[in-house]
């Protein structure tokens, strides 16, 4: 019973490990909904008003790009 109980532990550790190294798709919202709207165009304001808003935003792009030098062109 108890290892049984230990086996069951451990498995939701390494279950909980794994879920919490997965990236969320909210991190890669942004980048896809921009290039999908601005369609290669930098410093579009509108799409990046309207992927802020579909999006949680975070404040860089996995790659380390900052979300508002995309918004103001700025490369």
């Amino acid at each position: 019973m108890t290892q049984t109980k230990m086996v069951v532990v451990a498995f939701l550790l390494v279950a909980m490990l794994v879920v919490s190294t997965v990236p969320s798709t909210e991190a890669f919202c942004f980048p896809d909904c921009y290039n999908r709207c601005a369609n290669g165009k930098d410093g579009d304001v509108t799409c990046a008003n309207m992927c802020a808003q579909a999006c949680v935003v975070p404040v860089t792009t996995p790659d380390g790009t900052l979300l508002a030098s995309l918004a103001a062109g700025k490369n």
